[in-house]
């Protein structure tokens, strides 16, 4: 089946002239998951199980072929499934042979071992004449050594969480193993962060990540930084609001760092799997399904502006690109915390939100500027309220700045407006997906990073492009948005402090 949902396209600053475009799909797979994923099966068994993965993913192969794709990607663990132990997913693994063998599993079945998934995926790349990026599980030999520091687990071998890659003549061109794991204790986290990539005649150059990746410096701001422009995302996210919902990063990620993501996520309500989508700095594709939706598979597809390496040689992406000028802002002059003497005042409450302790303060009037800080780190808002009941939404400013520690450690500064849950404060920060108030804002901070990802997420999961996106030299960074299609839900500016993620 194909359905394309919600294309909505914009433009921040100038346009960059794009000559070249390509055709994208991703699959957004409900996985037929083993029911006893912690008991060993046998190879026989566990390639029957992938075998019923892998006829869905041929089937959406052929649909994806017939209108015009060139590159399919499929999402995280979506052959095999997912919380195995280190032992019950032996029957899954294969050894995955490094792509400068040059082997076309497809072409040359024998040449390796134990290689029926490969072999079947280049298959489907070869008949359908696809770009074909899956993820499976990969097993490599590693010298055993009685270094206690040396990486290589007891039993000799490593397994990975594992992206391949065959190109339309079925031939293995690229192998990433995933660096960033996510509590899975099946796989082991490679010894050096892996920098993979692939080329293509109709796009260049694509980069390899999956799902947490996404969240970290190696390798996801490496590949950026070294020019690559156009990031494949297998994923299994488990959707957080208000800040971390898989359509709202995606898009957020690919507008902050100014690339394109296919994104394909795995469907599964249980553990509040959904979201996939294509995404450029102009254009976003994409699909989440809400409560009640059938628990369905959901092929995407889009025409892809070719983006062309821009940061060779330069220290990192920046939002400068969007757009370069000094920000026009209501708070222009408005002095640092540290250096003024008419600080904001204090905050109107301090509630969690993604596990984090944020500084809340209320929106209560129908228009005005409103600022918090939290330490030094201080979000200004300048709102107007386009329809709003204060008797039955609350909204809040929260400004935090720290590092996160719950479900991954990583350093954080972030200013968001959201929707609180009731009309009590300290419901500010709780997971909403409705609303229906909608304001004209105008977000800013000033923030130690240049790796700020902006995001606007309206009611019933709908993504809002910014209306306008400004970045100063100093990084301070602006959002304005009006007009919104729906209720607001969320808007941040979502900065991740890379530097002070080892300190």
């Amino acid at each position: 089946m194909l359905l394309v949902i919600f294309t909505l396209y914009f433009f921040l600053g100038q346009t960059e002239q794009v000559l070249d475009s390509y055709i994208a799909a991703v699959y957004e797979h409900t996985v037929i998951l083993n029911p006893e994923p912690r008991t060993p099966l046998s190879r026989h068994d566990a390639l029957r199980h992938m075998q019923r993965n892998l006829d869905v993913y041929e089937e959406q192969a052929a649909l994806a072929a017939q209108q015009g794709a060139q590159i399919i990607v499929y999402p995280e663990d979506g052959i095999h499934g997912f919380n195995y132990t280190r032992s019950s997913i032996s029957g899954y693994l294969e050894t995955i042979p490094d792509p400068e063998e040059r082997w076309n599993p497809c072409m040359e079945p024998g040449r390796f071992n134990n290689t029926e998934v490969l072999q079947r995926l280049s298959c489907v790349a070869r008949r359908y004449h696809l770009y074909l990026v899956a993820n499976m599980a990969d097993l490599q030999p590693c010298p055993l050594k009685t270094d206690p520091s040396s990486s290589c687990p007891s039993d000799g071998h490593w397994q990975f969480n594992t992206n391949v890659v065959f190109n339309s003549e079925g031939l293995l061109v690229a192998r990433y193993h995933k660096h960033n794991l996510y509590f899975e204790e099946a796989f082991d986290q490679p010894p050096q962060a892996e920098i993979a990539t692939f080329d293509t005649p109709f796009a260049g150059t694509f980069g390899l990540i999956v799902c947490f990746d996404i969240l970290f410096r190696d390798p996801t701001v490496t590949l950026v930084e070294q020019g690559v422009r156009q990031l494949v995302f297998p994923t299994a996210w488990m959707n957080q609001l208000p800040l971390l919902d898989s359509i709202q990063f995606q898009q957020a990620f690919s507008l902050g760092a100014n690339v394109s993501l296919l994104a394909a996520n795995i469907r599964n309500d249980r553990l509040i799997m959904t979201g996939s989508g294509i995404y450029t700095p102009f254009s976003s594709t994409y699909h989440h399904a809400r409560r009640g939706d059938p628990e369905e598979g959901r092929l995407l597809l889009a025409r892809v502006p070719v983006l062309h390496p821009q940061w060779v040689g330069q220290d990192s992406p920046t939002a400068d690109s969007v757009d370069t000028t000094e920000p026009t802002s209501p708070y222009s002059g408005v002095c640092h915390r540290e250096s003024c003497a008419d600080l904001p005042p204090p905050p109107d409450a301090a509630a969690v939100m993604m596990y984090d302790p944020f500084q809340f303060a209320l929106l209560n009037e129908t228009r005005g500027k409103l600022s918090v800080c939290d330490d030094a780190f201080c979000c200004h808002l300048q709102y107007e309220w386009i329809a709003h009941d204060k008797r039955s939404e609350l909204y809040a400013l929260g400004a935090f700045a720290g590092t996160h520690v719950v479900n991954g450690h990583y350093a954080l500064q972030v200013c968001a407006v959201v929707r609180c849950a009731a009309l009590e404060a300290s419901s500010c920060g709780q997971e909403v997906e409705e609303a229906e108030s909608k304001m004209d804002f105008l977000l800013e901070a000033t923030f130690d990073t240049r790796h700020v990802y902006p995001s606007v997420l309206a009611s019933r999961l709908v993504l809002e492009h910014p209306e306008k996106l400004e970045k100063a030299p100093d990084g301070r960074v602006v959002m304005k948005h009006s007009s919104v299609s729906g209720g607001l839900v969320t808007a941040c500016l979502y900065g991740r402090m890379y530097h002070l993620d080892q300190e």
